[in-house]
């Protein structure tokens, strides 16, 4: 049930006429709201050690308790049916951080405390019978009552779990944007928990259009190894700044993203600087282009410096694909994309036709006659070394930039 509504239901239709009755009977407890909240505070500070290790004021925490109290009996009185007690008593809890389990364990005390004191009034009257009848209808606003504490308690949390992110994100951006001064750098690493003193990494990885984690619990497999990092969301990516104290850590620390990586993920190069960072988000950014899309995989950058030149030159890039290899997407060429499949075969297998034929499950032969047809396309023979590196060349541009198919 919804906190927004009231306890207008609860309240069984045959048991309407009992309620009418026990009105008085309700109020009449009023004057006992205050020994009975004595005795639900005692109990909770007895029993809870939250309670008694959380720096909440017991004046506080008996407001509370006498404010729901009275709250539960005018609702059974049928005198209101507002929730605004519980509510401010989920949202003080969590405040204080008192566990959501302790909040939920005090209702059932108070609960109980004011069962006991009606059970007492009853005795050797005919109010005994009803009440047991309306015994259901207590309980559930009891019930009503902690659940909306409840929601409160968990509206309070996700909003300053979000406003906790938002401020991380704002600090995180403040380092990697180069907008943080010299002098704040110390105090934003210790908030976000990252080393002062240390190797760090930028780390960017492709988001997909709907909006799922690319390095899932990368974050947690980071810190349980001992190695701190802070990640946010910016600019269509997820971007972390991972701090590693000792250079022996960097390998692990990429290998632990890779394991993770569900997109094309960019790693910059170390830098110990914090000023180094908005060249490191660049760095990162541009390692992300450098594996075909789509893909799956990590790049880090400087590890393929002629990629690396084709993304940073997009236009050159294209110019250089179209230059060389425009026959092959042309209408006349049915078979391009085998051609260029085949070409990427040969070099991955260090231009040995036998393990390229394997690569493609064709024979040898297939694959020096297509050879030979991108020879005679494209004005370039492999067996030929400058013009071997410009089909290379291409072939890369093809695979960065797409082709014009």
């Amino acid at each position: 049930m919804s906190i927004d509504q009231g306890p207008r239901r609860v309240i069984a239709p045959e048991h309407r006429a009992a309620r009418a009755e026990s009105a008085d009977f309700f109020l009449e407890l009023v004057d006992s709201v205050g020994p009975i909240t004595d005795g639900v505070v005692d109990q909770i500070l007895a029993g809870e050690n939250e309670y008694a290790e959380n720096p909440m004021p017991r004046e506080l925490l008996h407001s509370i308790v006498r404010e729901n109290i009275s709250a539960l009996l005018a609702t059974l009185a049928g005198t209101t049916d507002s929730l605004a007690a519980p509510r401010r008593a989920g949202r003080i809890k969590a405040e204080h951080g008192i566990p959501m389990a302790s909040l939920l364990h005090a209702y059932r005390l108070a609960g109980l405390q004011l069962w006991d004191e009606m059970m007492a009034r009853s005795v050797g009257s005919q109010r005994a019978e009803t009440l047991l009848h309306l015994s259901s209808d207590v309980w559930g606003i009891i019930d009503l009552f902690s659940g909306a504490a409840a929601e409160s308690y968990r509206a309070f949390v996700d909003e300053r779990d979000r406003r906790d992110e938002q401020a991380r994100s704002v600090m995180l951006l403040s380092l990697l944007d180069g907008s943080a001064t010299p002098g704040e750098i110390g105090r934003l690493l210790r908030a976000l928990e990252l080393p002062e003193h240390a190797h760090y990494l930028v780390i960017a990885a492709e988001r997909s259009s709907s909006g799922a984690d690319p390095v899932p619990e990368v974050h947690g497999r980071l810190n349980a190894v001992g190695i701190s990092s802070a990640w946010t969301a910016w600019k269509g990516e997820y971007v972390g700044l991972v701090g590693m104290p000792r250079h022996a850590e960097i390998d692990r620390a990429i290998a632990i993203v890779a394991a993770t990586a569900t997109s094309r993920v960019g790693i910059s190069r170390t830098f110990t600087q914090l000023s180094a960072s908005p060249d490191a988000v660049d760095q990162a950014r541009m390692s992300v282009e450098c594996i075909a899309s789509p893909g799956v995989g990590i790049h880090r950058y400087g590890s393929a410096p002629l990629d690396l030149l084709l993304v940073a030159q997009p236009g050159y890039g294209a110019e250089l694909r179209d230059g060389v290899f425009g026959r092959l997407f042309g209408p006349d060429c049915a078979d391009g994309a085998v051609l260029l499949d085949t070409l990427e075969a040969w070099f991955d297998a260090d231009g040995s036709t036998s393990d390229a034929g394997r690569r493609m499950h064709c024979h040898r032969n297939t694959v020096l006659y297509r050879l030979g047809r991108i020879a005679e396309l494209t004005g370039r023979s492999v067996a030929r070394p400058a013009e071997a590196s410009e089909l290379y060349a291409a072939l890369r541009a093809v695979r960065l930039g797409g082709t014009r198919a």
